[in-house]
């Protein structure tokens, strides 16, 4: 003899409750985070975004070589402004170098639908160093291409200023 279980007891109606509330609460958040994003891509980003990396094999071991396309290349020297998120490279509250990205530090970098997003390095001019925020911040710098030191990025803005942006 079969006894109906109330539907709250059915493992299959349980998991399709849960997997509704799932993806509610998954899109608030989405929706939340799309709400406080601020959009920081522009032109000079999406010119360091070409950088690419030759891949060499010697003596058993893997090499990737920065490559720098024309287009980035005329940028070396020129004074640009980007936008983005600090990402410290040492411990501490107040720092003269870090790294920038379009991405803030707390949102996985991995993530997203292009791959990696390019952070570029920002060495503050004087020595002057910058409180870390969860804020954008603006920067304003030289470019400088790094095809070999393996203490820093491949591109590098020097003798940078940055400020805190809304």
């Amino acid at each position: 003899m079969m006894i109906n279980q109330p539907c709250y007891r059915s493992p299959v109606l349980m998991l399709l409750l849960l997997l509704h509330i799932s993806i509610g609460v998954y899109a608030q958040d989405k929706k939340q985070h799309v709400l406080q994003h601020k959009p920081l891509m522009n032109d000079v980003w999406k010119t360091f975004d070409m950088l690419l990396y030759k891949v060499e094999k010697s003596k058993g071991q893997t090499k990737y070589i920065p490559y720098f396309p024309q287009a980035l290349k005329a940028l070396e020297g020129k004074h640009v402004t980007i936008r983005g998120y600090m990402v410290p490279l040492t411990t501490g509250r107040k720092h003269n170098r870090f790294l920038l990205s379009v991405l803030p530090i707390f949102q996985c970098m991995f993530c997203g639908q292009d791959g990696i997003p390019a952070m570029v390095e920002v060495q503050i001019l004087h020595g002057q160093k910058l409180a870390f925020s969860k804020r954008p911040l603006e920067v304003i710098g030289t470019v400088a291409f790094n095809g070999s030191d393996q203490n820093h990025t491949e591109i590098i803005l020097r003798h940078a200023t940055a400020k805190p942006i809304d």
